[in-house]
């Protein structure tokens, strides 16, 4: 019993997308939305969220009724698990009073009473004694961070599990960590390393409790598009099993990944709209969507004009199925930048390309090193000789 894992039900990561959608100006379908948000309130007593992050911005004026009705059924299950909890203390071992503590945690956990959660599960934590156990409640805790979008305490939690980690765990639980820490570092835009660790808990994925498989597909895409470089984007995406296994769930994505990754930059422009859309509706993207417009599209430019020395104006434009002076805006945006390392003629309307050979990078700096390492080796030689 000690390594049982509580219930991976709450908090219900559906509704927090459901409200996002309700908070946004664009939402489709906005009264069946409303009605599906509702049921789920009901039929989990969630009064504490009803009150506090629904009403009345959301759903209007809170119904007196049903508060009426969530605060009765809630005090009632209440009263049972204190009378549990005392009857552990009382007359049972410290197991079972560790069990009807998370009974309570999970409880307020239902309801969407965030403080009140937190700290029973804080409670619990102390009379939990084994790693598994413990990993558990943090994952929970986490998870109840990222649904009210609580940074900080994501972070500490992580940090906090790491440690516990450190200590023992199983490979499961490890896994597990590693997809809570890459959504942390998603939210906070740090997306490279979010893709690294997406990518390799991709063949053992678990953690379902957080993030359909879909989903995880779907950030993994947009991580590594953005962040990644081509070998990686052929290794860990475009020949993936587990991708391809579930990346046409979700609608343009196959199509956005393999016309960026086979220089199909017509159809890439194409499909990017409809997953600007989708990234703009994910609650955990949409604050980075200009962000994710803008990397992608500069990532797909370098692609195209690594090819080129020079290359006209028109060409490109009819390339990426766009108009001339769209493409000379962009780019000259991205040149002044300093994201872009090209020019534009304008009366010749070319665009020449100035990046640099990536190996006479590295040869350059070679011969660099080396002039420092006979610089110093010629001083240490006068040293000595003196």
């Amino acid at each position: 019993m000690e390594d049982e894992k509580p219930s991976a039900t709450y908090p219900i990561t559906a509704l927090a997308q459901k409200r996002h959608l309700l908070l946004s100006t664009t939402c489709p379908d906005r009264e069946k939305l409303k009605g599906e948000v509702l049921a789920i309130v009901k039929e989990n007593g969630m009064l504490p969220y009803y009150e506090k992050y629904l009403c009345p911005d959301l759903l209007g004026p809170a119904d007196e009724k049903l508060k009426a009705e969530m605060k009765r059924q809630n005090e009632e299950d209440l009263k049972k698990i204190e009378e549990k909890i005392k009857d552990a203390h009382e007359n049972l071992g410290d197991m079972e009073v560790r069990d009807a503590l998370g009974a309570k945690a999970e409880f307020f956990n239902r309801i969407g009473d965030k403080d009140a959660a937190i700290a029973c599960y804080e409670e619990a934590y102390k009379k939990t004694v084994g790693v598994g156990g413990k990993l558990d409640n943090i994952l929970t805790v986490i998870r109840i961070a990222f649904f009210f979008d609580d940074m900080e305490l994501a972070k500490k939690e992580i940090d906090r599990a790491k440690v516990e980690l450190g200590k023992g765990g199983d490979w499961e639980r490890r896994n597990k960590l590693k997809v809570y820490e890459g959504i942390f570092l998603m939210m906070s835009r740090h997306w490279k390393q979010g893709a690294e660790l997406f990518l390799k808990v991709m063949p053992t994925f678990t953690a379902t409790e957080l993030v359909e498989f879909k989903d995880f597909v779907f950030y993994s895409v947009i991580l590594t598009m953005v962040s990644c470089d081509r070998p990686t984007l052929r290794e860990q995406l475009v020949s993936s099993p587990e991708v391809l296994s579930s990346i046409k769930d979700t609608p343009h994505l196959q199509d956005f990944l393999e016309s960026y990754f086979y220089c199909r930059y017509k159809p890439f422009m194409e499909h990017f709209v409809p997953i600007i859309d989708q990234v703009r509706q994910d609650r955990y993207l949409s604050r980075h969507c200009r962000h994710f417009m803008r990397i992608m599209r500069l990532n797909a430019y370098k692609q195209f004009l690594a090819s080129y020395r020079s290359v006209k104006l028109s060409a490109m434009a009819a390339e990426f199925g766009v108009s001339s002076s769209f493409i000379d805006s962009e780019l000259s945006s991205f040149i002044s930048s300093g994201k872009l390392a090209c020019k534009i003629d304008k009366v010749g309307e070319i665009i020449e390309s100035n990046e640099a050979d990536q190996r006479s990078q590295v040869y350059v700096e070679i011969i660099k090193q080396g002039d420092l390492l006979l610089n110093r080796m010629q001083k240490l030689s006068g040293a000595i000789d003196m």
